[in-house]
């Protein structure tokens, strides 16, 4: 029950009481240790007790009351009240579609009923990180106390508010990605980065290609973006496999408000591959392409690694299988497979007309 110096001192006791309530450690009617008891194992004041108590009192899990002590109350408001699931996850395209369809027919067959935070809010908050009509949105539904919550784990999710209501929900379930410093007492089906990295490394190596990049039109942040987890993926299949990795070249297009001199520099550096952050990164490109004189797949070959085929093009690409990562999101929020709590989904490399063999 250690706890970091910049974390308030009442923090570790509450999540650590959190925890046992919520995993059913402590039982509903069972009391805690006295303030006194507590004051002495974590080395603070009971004022300060009481402040990481309360927190556990405004969350629904302990009554507090003089002569009493603290009792735990979870099963007192802790009730399936609606057959909600709530689904807080990009659903547009020709990637996420077919996951949002696949959903949502599983959770309707078991009589429970998916609500998909509305495309526009989830719009607003990749844009805008924590911006605050989809934290309400997300808070408001937390307090009807759905069944469960199926969650894209990405960057822009209030975390730290999911915790702080972790008591209102039985089951959460991450899919595709979990973009946080810390892990929840949640389960887990997440893109396999590395697998996939491996599966597009071996292709190109296969059709003698030996120096490759990453084209991307996002910022690669440290732990913040997929792409960033492509990038580091990329950068350890390459060390392991003896491919030559050019990373500064999608750092150089993110820098530069004009790409072409950054795609004359792949002629230059003789990069002869590169991976697509998603399909349509060479059709936003397109043009700075053409003038800096660089054919796909002549002079590159390119690799998607999202299957978003948004132009009709014959791009190879990875499929996320979407329908998978649907699949055991469903059993694992239904506890259909109870003692899986972290699966890794591969891709799947689809073969087209964007790589050519040199």
């Amino acid at each position: 029950m250690r706890r970091s110096s910049i974390e308030p001192k009442h923090f570790a006791l509450t999540e650590f009481f959190r925890e046992q309530i919520l995993s059913g450690k402590i039982q509903q009617g069972e009391r805690l240790p006295s303030d006194e008891m507590l004051a002495k194992e974590y080395g603070i004041n009971k004022r300060t007790v009481a402040a990481g108590l309360a927190k556990l009192v405004s969350e629904g899990l302990i009554n507090r009351a003089p002569g009493r002590g603290s009792v735990v109350i979870r099963q007192n408001v802790i009730f399936r009240k609606n057959n909600v699931v709530g689904c807080i996850a990009n659903s547009s395209g020709e990637v996420y579609s077919p996951m949002e369809t696949e959903l949502t027919t599983q959770i309707m067959r078991k009589g429970f009923y998916p609500m998909w935070v509305p495309e526009s809010l989830y719009r607003v908050a990749t844009s805008t990180p924590r911006h605050p009509l989809f934290f309400q949105f997300t808070e408001r539904f937390i307090d009807d106390m759905p069944y469960g919550l199926l969650i894209h784990g990405e960057r822009f999710m209030p975390f730290d508010m999911l915790e702080r209501n972790r008591s209102k929900f039985d089951r959460l379930v991450f899919i595709c990605d979990y973009l946080h410093t810390k892990k929840m007492k949640a389960k887990y089906v997440l893109i396999d980065y590395k697998a996939a990295a491996k599966k597009a490394i071996r292709y190109l190596m296969r059709n003698g290609h030996r120096k490759v990049t990453l084209l991307t039109t996002a910022r690669l942040l440290p732990g913040m973006t997929p792409q960033e987890c492509y990038h580091n993926a990329i950068c350890e299949v390459c060390r392991e496999y003896g491919m030559e990795y050019d990373a500064e070249i999608p750092d150089l297009l993110w820098k530069n408000t004009d790409p072409v001199p950054v795609f004359r520099m792949i002629r230059r550096r003789k990069i002869t591959a590169a991976l697509l952050a998603f399909d349509s990164v060479v059709w936003i490109y397109r043009n700075a392409m053409e003038t800096a004189h660089l054919r796909i797949p002549e002079d590159l070959s390119v690799i998607g690694l999202y299957d978003t085929n948004s132009y009709n093009e014959p791009i190879t690409t990875l499929n996320i299988q979407e329908r998978k990562i649907a699949g055991y999101a469903t059993e694992m929020l239904f506890e259909e497979s109870r003692d899986i709590h972290e699966i890794y989904v591969e891709p799947q490399l689809i073969e087209r007309e964007s790589v050519r063999s040199i």
